[in-house]
Order: C-alpha cells, then structure tokens, then sequence
C-alpha cells in the first residue's frame, strides 16, 4: 500500500458542542424530540449533560444553523417543524435559475405518479381512499360554484383550483405508504401549477378537472396495482399543444395552451 496520504486535509476534532448538538439532533430526527416542543432552558441543558452555558449555548446555535430549532430569545428553544416548506422555496429558486420549464416537473410527474397511484392501490385503506374522493368531490363543487357567480372569471377559478389540488395531490402521496415517494410528493404538489386553457371556456376546462378527477379516483378505488400503472399513464397524456407551451413556461408559472381542437384533451 502507497503510504501517501489519503487526504491532506486533517479530520475535524469534535468538541463538546458538537457532541452535545448531534445527540439533541438525534432526539430530533428518531422523534423522541417533537416539532414544537421546548428544550429545557439552558442551566438544565447544562446540569443534564454536565456542560457549561457556553457550550449549550453554541450546540444550540449549531441546531438553530442546521434549521433543527428555533431560537426564540426571552422565550426558549423550540423544535422545528417540518423543513418541507424551506426545501420547496429553495428548490423552486434552484430551477428557477437552472431554466427548468413546466415540462420538466410535468415530465417528472409523469414518471413518479403512476407509480405513486399503484402503491396507493396496494397500500391504502379504505378511510384513505374515501378522504381523496371525498377531497376531489369538494374541490370540483366549490370551482363549480365560483363559476357559477356572475363574479367569476378565469383568473379567479385559477387563483382558487392551486390550493385544493395539491391537497389531493398530497392526499394521494401520502396513502401510498412509502416516505420517500410522499416527501418527494409533496415537494411536487407545491411546485405545480394550474393550466390556463385559454381555447378553453371556464366550464370547460372545469369539466376537463372533473373529467379527470373521476377517471382517476375510479383507478384508485378498482384497487388494482397491475393495471393501475398503465390506467394511470394513458390519463395523464397531453396533446402536443399543452407539451410545447409548457417547454415554453418557466417552472413556477401557469402555462397558457392554446389547442387546435378543444375536444383533443381528454
């Protein structure tokens, strides 16, 4: 064996800080530690763990850099909750200035959520199953009724359809019953945006969601994993307008599709 060095860069000494914020740490992450609950003030921190102030002090200032806790002075220091929303904004901005378009999630979308909707098959209950109907059902009454006003207009159905969808979205991820996949979900289900069907009227693209909706909770609710996969990647198929003016539309903006035909999407 060569006896030149592996590395010129000497390994880190970890000091009583960093041994004290990686146990609290992983209190944290095994749930022992729950999001919002207090760690005890800084003199019991010190006497539990036979530090000074100084070094909990500094352990704390490592968890708070590590988004783990929150410092809040004249108050304590809380556990945080989930980093989902930091990791979308950061991700989002990420893209942005990558170039990623509409396309790249929709493409992505279209690998992971079919096979998503099979492991909702396999895995879900059947309280699950009937919350997302139960979601979807809601959603399309309550765009029908905002249709239904004199008031409405295609932005304002747009503004109120992103909230409600990416909670079925997320519903849907999380009945699979896999961590990643519902993670990795969520992160898309807040990235997506609607689609401005401008060839379209309000009704129709309406009825394009419910269409949809329908088709899909049907899927769910057969409970066939085989056939779910395939079921799946049929109904999210696009016509080449939608794909072309999604490639033109950075991720994070609603894509205006304008079809040659309104009966070509399905």
């Amino acid at each position: 064996m060569s006896n030149e060095s592996l590395s010129a860069k000497p390994l880190r000494r970890q000091t009583l800080a960093d041994r004290l914020a990686e146990d609290i740490a992983d209190r944290i992450l095994s749930g022992t530690l729950q999001p919002g609950e207090s760690l005890p003030a800084g003199p019991e921190l010190a006497r539990q763990y036979g530090v000074s102030r100084a070094v909990v002090r500094d352990a704390t200032n490592l968890l708070a850099a590590r988004g783990l806790v929150d410092v809040r002075h004249g108050s304590g220091v809380y556990v945080t909750s989930s980093q989902q929303d930091a990791f979308g904004d950061a991700l989002l901005l990420s893209l942005r200035r990558s170039g990623a378009t509409a396309w790249d999630l929709e493409e992505f979308e279209q690998l992971l959520f079919p096979a998503a909707a099979a492991l909702v098959c396999a895995h879900a209950t059947e309280e699950e199953i009937a919350a997302i109907r139960e979601l979807s059902d809601r959603h399309i009454a309550d765009l029908q009724s905002r249709v239904d006003t004199a008031e409405a207009d295609d932005d304002a159905v747009l503004r109120s359809e992103v909230l409600p969808f990416a909670r079925i979205l997320r519903a849907i991820f999380d009945a699979s019953h896999n961590e990643v996949v519902r993670q990795i979900g969520a992160q898309l289900a807040a990235l997506r945006r609607p689609r401005n069907w401008v060839s379209l009227t309000v009704q129709d693209a309406l009825n394009l969601d419910r269409a949809f909706l329908d088709a899909l909770l049907s899927i769910l609710e057969a409970r066939d994993p085989n056939t779910a996969r395939r079921q799946i990647e049929d109904l999210m198929k696009l016509p080449p307008e939608a794909a072309d003016a999604m490639k033109r539309t950075p991720i994070g903006d609603v894509p205006r599709i304008h079809l040659e035909r309104a009966d070509d999407v399905h």
